[in-house]
């Protein structure tokens, strides 16, 4: 195993930088996932890491050790790619034992045949393949063909164990259970190890540590349940969650005298807006709930509904908010009958569960940030 620091690591092609100083250490044995959109750079960090690609400015180092020129297979890391990229002749023990006699050959960390066989049925038991080893990967289920990719990157006992998107190309059922077997996997084998994926399903499941990555820096770094409960800007806001954050942005001085669609009460916004003319408030929709007039502890939002679906042990709400243009507006309310198209209403978050942020910048507002108490939207 390794400790991995990065250090302004940067990738550039030509003008373009893709990956734009990214500062992260990965502790030794630690899960660490990178997450974030399609080109926001997380595939580039992980090749950088690999030796897949060529840094272009910044230090990259295993357990001190700088790693930035050295190649591939000098740096003890096994690599699953997306697509599975399993030789199509080869039985899945012949696929296991690839990188072992690829060692062999070359006389580095060499091992009899006998032991190969034994690290070959070891990996093979951990991973459940034993009674397929005598199967061509055509003859496999997309799981088990997935787990002979993770099995051959592991039988070279890696010091770092890299995954570029290893279960988006599995349905998904067999995607929830693969989650499991790596979760498994990395209890029984704590390689430090890299994952990237787009699907925060996956990252908030598996990760000690996640990296949420966008435009090719590093947006906020923490434990899954961190970043959920405090995202520090509306991008990472946004991001996670199924559905993502609501975001309504809202006048805090000026007229107020006319109804607002959405209204925060003074538990919210004292010493945290110090006198912006707007801020950025964000409920997630499960921290929504229908409500009536008359509580001034909770802030309320007037939406008109749009579109209701039921999906059994809830509604999912779909509205805008109700003179506020096409403001989008999405709630997990309770099962219940009599909501329907067109039909306005109010929601209802607690005070802790409603987020702020600056307008414009997108950062999180802390509590206490600000010396005065400034209303807003009465």
């Amino acid at each position: 195993m390794a400790k991995i620091e990065m250090r302004d690591l940067v990738k550039a092609y030509g003008a373009e930088q893709v990956v734009d100083g990214v500062d992260l250490e990965i502790e030794d044995g630690q899960f660490v996932v990178l997450l974030g959109p399609s080109g926001c750079g997380k595939t580039t960090t992980l090749r950088m890491v690999a030796g897949l690609e060529q840094i272009t400015r910044g230090e990259l180092r295993f357990d001190g050790r700088l790693m930035n020129d050295e190649p591939p297979d000098r740096r003890g890391v096994g690599m699953v790619f997306q697509h599975y990229a399993l030789y199509p002749h080869m039985t899945v023990a012949a696929n296991l034992s690839f990188g072992l006699e690829s060692r062999r050959d070359r006389g580095s960390r060499r091992r009899a045949r006998a032991d190969e066989r034994a690290r070959v049925l070891e990996i093979a038991r951990l991973l459940e393949l034993d009674h397929v080893l005598d199967h061509r990967p055509k003859e496999l289920s997309g799981g088990q063909r997935q787990r002979v990719a993770l099995g051959r990157a592991l039988i070279r006992d890696p010091d770092v164990f890299l995954l570029d998107e290893p279960l988006s190309n599995l349905d998904a059922n067999l995607r929830d259970r693969m989650r499991m077997e790596l979760a498994r996997l990395h209890e029984e084998m704590p390689v430090t190890t890299v994952y990237v994926t787009h699907d925060q399903g996956e990252a908030l499941t598996l990760a000690d540590l996640v990296v949420v990555m966008h435009e090719g820096q590093v947006r906020q770094l923490g434990a899954p349940g961190d970043l959920y409960e405090h995202p520090a800007d509306t991008f990472v806001a946004g991001f996670l969650g199924s559905p993502g954050m609501n975001l309504w942005e809202v006048r805090t001085r000026g007229d107020l005298r006319a109804p607002e669609p959405v209204r925060l009460p003074g538990s919210v916004t004292a010493g945290r807006v110090d006198g912006a003319p707007a801020v950025t408030v964000g409920v997630r929709p499960e921290h929504l709930e229908l409500v009536g007039d008359g509580h001034d502890n909770l802030a309320l939002v007037e939406c008109r509904v749009r579109l209701v679906e039921n999906l059994g042990s809830h509604l999912l709400v779909h509205a805008t908010l109700h003179g506020g243009g096409e403001e989008a507006v999405v709630a997990h309310l309770a099962p219940q009958g009599g909501l329907r198209r067109g039909e306005i209403v109010l929601l209802g978050a607690r005070a802790e569960h409603v987020h702020l942020f600056e307008t414009g910048t997108g950062r999180r507002l802390h509590a206490g940030a600000a010396r005065r108490r400034v209303p807003v939207v009465a």
